[in-house]
């Protein structure tokens, strides 16, 4: 029959006194690890959150020390263009013109009675080039032929692939620059021939000394032009006039038409339209007033982080957080010192602190300074312009960069402050881990330790408590002898 402790010899629960003692022992040691574990964590959070406000801070302050925030350009078009800046293009008012858009050549085959119709075999000659057109025209029957590089094809058509659908996969296989498609004209199918670009220069030419594939020709060979395609669209360069200049563009799509900007012709117009390109106030403004939110983020987040009365105040106390306070205070609201320039500190742009640290801007005086000098604006934020090599750049003294600088010291990923705190913070929790597993260890062995000793205890109690039963019996024999 099993034995359980506690259950013979002494009485005592000895299964519940090995727990308490062995709790006893243990509780402390768990109860140390628990709070370190606990301030670690909440250490860890805390770095988190001052880490990420400073990320956000950081990255609101790229387009002011690039100064890029200070090109935004307002710009008012018609819509006959679409206009991309991609650059520094001068504030100004342009007018444009639109004659004819570029368009690509489409060439439609006679119906067929369905895709699988066989067309004839032979070879096809399929090229994309430059036309040359009697008299000087742009259009009609070609007098010559000039393929581009790289632009040229020749296709065998035999069973497997003579069909109206085989002759559109092998144009298309080529990858010449000709896209081959069926479309259904009423009830039958045509092969239609689009050039891929637009321009005067990629008109297409199909010619074949087949006779079974005449129906698919239509190019200049052997010093005659011969068709038997219908020229949906004739391939042209856009022609329009900027500023009163004729000009002309193989696509609707001109890169770098005017400096710093990238123009889409849409549609004709019948008569010139404006293009008024200015500086977008509005924009530049929305920029800065986004640095002053992520500044206010960063220092509600950063307060409340160091405040001992806070429940998130995990760094009361901390030198790294009063550091990163004091960098970043003192470059916000000190003098930024540029030789010339209009503006010295925030103060001057319309950009004031309160008495808890939080920026504010107006509007009406952010304006006014923009409007007074944009350049010394910009340069406050982006430090001035220099040459190195054949690329502008800006220097690191303007407060923009000065800022960046100093929150790059607690968060750059290899070297930054925050960052190995933060590993040091999981490497320490990784060592509460390795002192729980031996927390359990030495529990594990006071257990069976104080199991063993209770055990022997209950035993020789259990066994002394038998002899003192024997030895009553027998006293109270004698004297049940003795009384007769």
């Amino acid at each position: 029959m099993a034995i359980t402790l506690g259950t013979f010899g002494s009485g005592l629960d000895v299964e519940s006194i090995v727990k308490a003692l062995v709790d006893a022992d243990i509780a402390p040691k768990t109860n140390s690890l628990d709070r370190r574990e606990t301030g670690l964590k909440a250490e860890l959070s805390a770095v988190g959150s001052l880490k990420s406000v400073l990320s956000d801070l950081d990255k609101s302050l790229a387009d002011l020390g690039d100064g890029s925030a200070f090109d935004l350009l307002s710009i008012d078009t018609p819509a006959a263009v679409d206009i991309l800046q991609t650059g520094s293009p001068s504030v100004g008012q342009y007018s444009i013109e639109v004659d004819s858009l570029a368009a690509s050549q489409v060439l439609a085959t006679q119906g067929f009675t369905s895709s699988s119709t066989v067309v004839g075999s032979g070879t096809l000659s399929i090229s994309v080039g430059t036309p040359t057109y009697a008299n000087g025209a742009s259009s009609g029957n070609y007098t010559g032929f000039s393929a581009a590089s790289g632009k040229t094809a020749t296709i065998t058509l035999d069973s497997s692939n003579n069909t109206v659908s085989g002759i559109r996969d092998a144009v298309n296989a080529a990858k010449i620059g000709i896209t081959a498609s069926l479309v259904v004209d009423g009830s039958q199918t045509r092969l239609l021939f689009t050039a891929d670009d637009t321009g005067a220069a990629t008109a297409i030419s199909i010619t074949s000394s087949d006779a079974e594939l005449a129906q698919l020709t239509h190019g200049y060979s052997s010093g005659a032009f011969s068709s038997s395609l219908t020229e949906a669209r004739t391939p042209a360069d856009a022609s329009f006039k900027l500023n009163g200049l004729s000009l002309t563009n193989a696509s609707n799509n001109i890169t770098g038409l005017v400096d710093g900007l990238d123009f889409t012709l849409k549609k004709t117009t019948t008569s010139a339209e404006s293009i008024l390109i200015a500086k977008d106030t509005a924009g530049i403004e929305a920029k800065v007033k986004g640095f002053v939110d992520s500044y206010n983020t960063y220092q509600t987040t950063l307060s409340s982080l160091m405040d001992y009365q806070d429940a998130a105040g995990a760094l009361s106390g901390d030198s790294t957080a009063r550091r990163v306070q004091s960098a970043i205070r003192a470059q916000t609201t000190g003098v930024v010192a540029l030789a010339g320039n209009a503006f010295t500190a925030l103060s001057d742009l319309g950009v004031t602190s309160d008495q808890n640290g939080q920026l504010s801007l107006k509007s009406s005086d952010f304006q006014a300074a923009l409007s007074q000098n944009a350049d010394d604006l910009k340069t406050f934020f982006a430090g001035t312009t220099t040459i190195s090599g054949l690329s502008d750049n800006t220097d690191a003294t303007g407060l923009a960069d000065l800022l960046k600088t100093s929150i790059d010291t607690y968060i750059n990923s290899s070297t930054g402050m925050l960052i190995s705190r933060e590993n040091r913070i999981d490497a320490a929790i990784d060592d509460i881990a390795d002192d729980r597993l031996d927390v359990v260890a030495r529990m594990q062995s006071l257990e069976e330790r104080y199991t063993k000793q209770f055990t022997a205890m209950d035993t020789l109690v259990g066994q002394l408590q038998g002899t003192s039963d024997f030895l009553t019996n027998q006293m109270d024999a004698i004297k049940a002898a003795a009384n007769r």
